[in-house]
């Protein structure tokens, strides 16, 4: 008598389920490290573009600072000192020169026109002027209600970010809204001394 099951064995349902169910787990493991490396790769240009845009800022304050060194061309022909005669107008050339630099309106927001990395109006926290006369070093703070005067030893005097003041120099601290990771609006804070060097100290 021939028996009825003369072919090939059948497969087992449960190696097929088996099968299947593996083939999925390797599709969505793959699919999540694809996703993975994609949010990575997004990130990491992200911080490639806050670092540049930094970068872009700090030079553009360092400039400004730089061209608020209003020195008096007269007094440094005639006994070589650097002295700026008005700290209130080298604020003045500051805050223009800083406008330029960081492609800002009048009213120290960003021009509509440029594709800035700025999300609001730019602060001007602090700014200060520096000036060394013999073993005296003279700190002018100039703000929009006024100015301040303060006078230290040559040596002793420092910025509020812990340069030693040399001579005639300019320091300023900004602040305003920038777009972080993913479009997230932070606050990034930027500080920058500009000094001219002819004779140091006594």
């Amino acid at each position: 008598m021939r028996s009825l099951n003369t072919g090939h064995p059948r497969r087992s349902i449960s190696k097929e389920l088996t099968d299947k169910c593996s083939g999925q787990v390797e599709y969505v493991m793959g699919m999540y490290a694809l996703l993975f490396v994609l949010v990575m790769a997004l990130v990491s240009l992200q911080i490639l573009q806050y670092k540049a845009d930094s970068d872009i800022a700090e030079d553009a304050l360092a400039a400004s600072c730089l061209a608020a060194l209003d020195i008096d061309p007269y007094r440094y022909g005639l006994d070589h000192e650097l002295v700026i005669n008005d700290p209130a107008h080298a604020r003045e050339i500051f805050e223009e020169a800083l406008r330029g630099n960081m492609c800002l309106e009048a009213d120290m927001s960003p021009c509509e026109e440029e594709a800035s990395y700025i999300a609001g109006k730019v602060d001007i926290d602090d700014f200060r002027i520096y000036l060394v006369e013999g073993d005296s070093v003279t700190e002018y703070t100039v703000s929009e209600y006024g100015i301040t005067e303060s006078t230290g030893t040559y040596g002793n005097v420092k910025t509020p970010s812990g340069l030693a003041v040399r001579s005639a120099g300019a320091y300023a601290k900004i602040s305003f809204d920038t777009y972080g990771i993913f479009g997230v609006r932070i606050r990034a804070c930027k500080e920058a001394y500009a000094e001219m060097l002819g004779k140091t100290g006594p």
